[in-house]
């Protein structure tokens, strides 16, 4: 059931992931020197199997465990040789940047500070050819393809969104995490493809400035119609007498 050919996600962004070796993957590359088990063969299998995982499950639904069972290796080689399902979904679709670092990175910011810290990271990713071009194209993948669109959306929730509205310990996650995605994305839209020219006029430290003020009001302003939105109690209308 292994299909050689990984372009089903998203042919144009797994240009450099599909260099699947024909040499039979499995112990003899953990044989080869005792100083990098598992590469060579190893890692070029639990690739090829990752590929076919993710648009099959999604990136919420595949486990290293059902990963390394196919692949035939042990979990923890994947851990040693990917970091987490974050790195190694990464590696397929040539993400350009450590995901999972930074969701962990805004676990330890100081809460009042998350959305600056954000806004932050993302520019500077942006603003760099070689982390946005690649970013774009799975974009552009996600807009044609249905499951390229959910595992780049789980995986945007799972790494960046979710752990910074997490870290301020906001209700609603999930929707603020889908809203912060939403301005994310956005701005990342408008700034450099689009090319407002108020956004591309501005300086990096006024965006940050500007965007961090929105992101941080999202993760800890009450949401419209929720129980906290509401200063008080709801008034009622009185019965009609007589009536």
């Amino acid at each position: 059931m292994t299909d050689p050919n990984p372009t089903k996600p998203s042919a144009t962004d797994l240009t450099s992931a599909t260099n699947v070796s024909s040499t039979s993957p499995g112990p003899g590359a953990r044989r080869r020197g005792g100083r990098r088990p598992g590469s060579g063969p190893s890692r070029e299998k639990i690739l090829e199997v990752a590929r076919l995982a993710f648009p099959a499950n999604g990136y919420t639904g595949t486990s290293l465990r059902g990963i390394a069972r196919d692949a035939g290796v042990d979990p923890s080689l994947i851990v040693q040789l990917f970091g987490s399902k974050a790195g190694l979904f990464a590696a397929v679709v040539e993400w350009p940047f450590d995901a999972g670092q930074i969701g962990a990175q805004l676990r330890e910011v100081p809460a009042e500070q998350v959305g600056q810290n954000t806004a932050r990271r993302f520019i500077s990713h942006w603003d760099r050819d070689e982390h946005r071009n690649p970013i774009l194209s799975l974009l552009h993948a996600a807009l044609a393809d249905p499951a390229a669109a959910a595992m780049l959306r789980e995986f945007i929730t799972d790494n960046l969104t979710l752990p910074a509205v997490e870290r301020v310990g906001a209700d609603h996650r999930r929707l603020r995490a889908a809203l912060l995605a939403s301005q994310l994305i956005g701005f990342g839209l408008s700034r450099y493809v689009l090319g407002f020219d108020a956004l591309t006029a501005a300086s990096s430290e006024e965006l940050v400035a500007a965007l961090g003020e929105t992101l941080q009001h999202t993760c800890t302003s009450p949401l419209i119609g929720s129980v906290e939105a509401q200063p008080g109690p709801v008034a009622r209308e009185s019965p009609r007498r007589g009536g």
